[in-house]
């Protein structure tokens, strides 16, 4: 797998771990992709009235997922900024798999942002990808034959 294909599989990821916690909040009425007529832009889901990005993936080999990516932090704020322009009263949220270095561009472009009401609301949904030499599962003492 070359590396933009494994970046898109792991937004892809990202986008479906957004997606089971929009359903674990008991938002119920979700559209994926939704275009936006007007903005020429598409969000990623429209969630009981709210629009909701979200940006990331799994770190490793060179890649720096969510918010450590000042590319993805820009088309955040663009696609804000745009939904914003013919939609002034919505709601708009980014979830990104990772926190920026504080102080630092992408940092200082989402506080703007949020000042600016570009965003109204982001959300770090962190959890790094399972490296399995890392991990260890229990397993002494389980019996696997149902007592």
């Amino acid at each position: 797998m070359n590396f933009q294909s494994e970046s898109k599989k792991s937004g892809g990821d990202f986008e479906d771990r957004v997606f089971e916690e929009l359903t674990n909040l008991g938002l119920t009425d979700i559209q994926k992709n939704v275009f936006i007529p007007g903005a020429g832009v598409e969000i990623d889901f429209l969630a009981d009235g709210r629009y909701i990005e979200a940006k990331g993936g799994y770190e490793g080999n060179k890649k720096r997922p969510g918010a450590k990516r000042t590319d993805s932090v820009k088309k955040a704020i663009a696609n804000g900024a745009l939904l914003k322009a013919v939609n002034p009263e919505a709601h708009y949220t980014v979830y990104f798999s990772s926190k920026p270095r504080e102080g630092g561009s992408s940092d200082q472009m989402i506080n703007t942002a949020l000042r600016a009401n570009l965003i109204d609301e982001v959300i770090y949904l962190v959890e790094s990808e399972p490296k399995y030499e890392d991990s260890q599962l229990p397993f002494d003492g389980i019996n696997f034959e149902g007592d």
